[in-house]
This record gives structure tokens, sequence and C-alpha cells, in this order.
């Protein structure tokens, strides 16, 4: 049966006089192989008193040792050529002179630079206008058909159904035509006054408001009042002008009603 070989030797660098000690079989074959260990350098088995052996006498690793390699002959000299008169040989060339050196060419003058940009004079702006042309058609669409679109009925209650209070404002917006509306103002569950009636412009309502307000001695609720089919924009624009007031503790709260009871 063959003996396994060591897993690690101790390696002794003689130049240096240094040892390495349990240094792996393979790393030790390696460091052969690349001519790091000398033939005259020597290892012995790891963790072992066993004497130190030359690597160019050891078993495992002279066969790792490099193989000098064979020197080639110096060529002998070509004979020089001779006249065919069989005198000197002054005009005769001398076979082993050597060529003359090869004359390097300078490098060639680079061209001019050519810029990938010179053929995209024009820019396509096509594209980008179709795309800002179909946004475009898309806003005035929405805009459009949120002017016409009724009141929203779920975020509105009906006026019946909100409790009495006699300091509450309330603002009726009421069509005029087909395009144009009104405004009145009162307070409580009584009339509007002539000068607060029919007023034209959410900024006069809001005036009518402010003069309302001069009577009261709490910031009352003001309700805006109106009905199912009047354009919810009229009522968000009325919102818009109470919400300073609201923010500054003028008015108590605002909320948007209809003037119609519900089917039963």
């Amino acid at each position: 049966m063959a003996v396994k070989p060591p897993k690690a030797f101790d390696v002794w660098f003689v130049a240096a006089n240094t040892v390495y000690k349990a240094v792996p079989y393979n790393v030790v074959a390696d460091w052969t192989q690349q001519g790091r260990l000398a033939a005259a350098d020597q290892v012995r088995p790891a963790g072992t008193e066993a004497a130190w052996v030359p690597v160019a006498k050891h078993d495992l690793f002279s066969d790792y040792l490099p193989r000098a390699t064979a020197t080639r002959a110096p060529r002998p000299a070509a004979p020089r050529a001779r006249s065919c008169d069989g005198g000197n040989d002054r005009g005769a060339v001398d076979a082993t002179e050597p060529a003359a050196a090869p004359v390097e060419l300078p490098d060639p003058e680079p061209g001019p630079a050519v810029s990938r940009f010179e053929d995209d004079d024009e820019v396509d702006m096509i594209p980008l206008i179709d795309i800002s042309m179909v946004l475009l058609v898309f806003f005035i669409i929405i805009q459009a058909a949120g002017a016409l679109a009724p009141v929203d009925v779920p975020e509105m209650k009906y006026a019946g159904q909100l409790r009495d209070d006699p300091d509450a404002i309330t603002i009726t917006i009421e069509k005029l035509n087909a395009e144009s509306v009104y405004y009145s103002v009162r307070v409580g569950p009584s009339a509007a006054l002539p000068s607060r009636d029919l007023l034209p412009t959410p900024e006069a309502a809001i005036q009518a408001l402010n003069e309302a307000l001069s009577g009261v001695t709490r910031p009352p609720e003001v309700r805006i009042a109106c009905r199912k089919d009047l354009p919810r924009e009229r009522v968000y624009e009325l919102r818009r002008e109470l919400e300073p007031l609201r923010k500054k503790g003028i008015i108590n709260s605002t909320v948007a009603t209809v003037v119609e009871a519900p089917n039963q």
C-alpha cells in the first residue's frame, strides 16, 4: 500500500536562513515549480525532527524543479561573396552585415473632426406640438364639463333638515336666466331686505353679508342655498369668497344646502 505524503512541510530557505513551518504540500510544490525554492533549499515533514532533505534530492519535489534549457550553438558566419575572376572581393557584399534599421514613418495627421450633430440642424417639433394639442383639448373639455355639471347632492343638505337658527345667515343663489344667476342675503327665517336681494355678483353678496354681520353678537353659520341644477362652480366661487372670513373667525362655518325637498 502506497504511503501518503505528509500534508505539510517545514521549508528552510538556505540563502535567506529562514524557516517556514507547516506549509501545505501543494504550496511547496508550487514554490518549487515557480523557482522560488532552489535546489539547495531543504524541506522536512512538519512537526517532526526528521533530517532536512534538499529539494533536489527529495522524492516528492525534485521533479518540480525547473529544467535547464539547452543553449543554441552560434550560427557560423556566412561566407563572403567573391568576384567571378577569382580576384579580391572589394566589391563583394558581406552577407553577415546586419540589415538596415527600418525607417519609422510618422503617424498620419488626423482628419478634420466631424460632429455628429452637423446633420441635425433642425429639431423635430412635431411630436411636441401633438402632445401639447392633446393636453390643451383635454383640459378644455374637463373645464367645460365641470362648469356645466350640477351641484353634487351628496355633498349638500336639504334645507328643511337643518336646525332652526335665528342667527344663521343664508345666501341664496337663483337662476336669472340660462346663463346668469343672482344672489340674496337674509338673516334667520326672515326675507331678504331689498338692498340685499337680486345681487349680481359674489362680491356684492359678500358686501351684503358684511352688513348683516354688523348686527350679530357671535360668529354665525353661513348657509348657501341653491337648486340641484345649478352649476357647482357658482357654489365653489362663493365658498372661496367666504373662506377668508371663516379663517378670521368672523363666521363660524359654511354649509351648502338645496332648496328642493328630497324625493320620498
